[in-house]
């Protein structure tokens, strides 16, 4: 690691920014590429954790219908069904902002992790894995879902999002 103390402000408390800024003479790429990989890699683990078990859990147990319910549960209508979420239940429009947004976040950090090990000798392992996390995110957001009930159409803009927005950075870059 190429460290010139030259360029450290002496006291960090000045200037907190400052010190801990990525600086070109002073910090390696290797070294800035390494933490953004750790730090990706933290958000992608707990934004999927946070889509399997999302905010205030998932129901326990099927609660069905009072209506001609004789206590048969093929005469029964299920009013929530085990395993889903309880957010859902409790307000449908907050449900779908938390996995819109978590979804963007789960979408981005991959999409860094793309860009960040694209080029390497295991890209095509690297790009596997990247797309069978994404689908494996997708249909565990599917499964705590009441049935019939997701937002396919919202998953796939915050999916798509952070791939569209590099697209149009490239573009403009290269136009400028």
């Amino acid at each position: 690691m190429a460290t010139d103390l030259r360029n450290i402000p002496e006291n960090p408390a000045k200037n907190f920014n400052e010190y801990f800024r990525f600086k070109l003479g002073r910090d390696t790429p290797s070294d800035a590429q390494n933490t953004l990989l750790v730090v990706t890699t933290l958000i992608v683990a707990v934004t999927f954790q946070a889509a399997i078990n999302p905010p205030a859990g998932v129901w326990q147990d099927d609660k069905y219908s009072p209506d001609n319910c004789t206590g048969v549960t093929s005469d029964c209508s299920i009013m929530r069904h085990a395993g889903t979420s309880v957010l859902y239940y409790r307000s449908e429009t907050t449900h779908g902002i938390f996995i819109f947004v978590n979804t963007l976040a789960f979408s981005a950090a991959t999409n860094t992790i793309l860009y960040l090990l694209l080029d390497s000798p295991y890209q095509t392992e690297v790009l596997l894995s990247i797309y069978s996390t994404n689908f494996a995110y997708g249909f565990s957001v599917g499964a705590v879902q009441p049935p019939r009930t997701m937002r396919w159409d919202l998953i796939s803009v915050a999916f798509m999002l952070p791939y569209i927005l590099r697209v149009f950075s490239n573009i403009i870059k290269r136009y400028k």
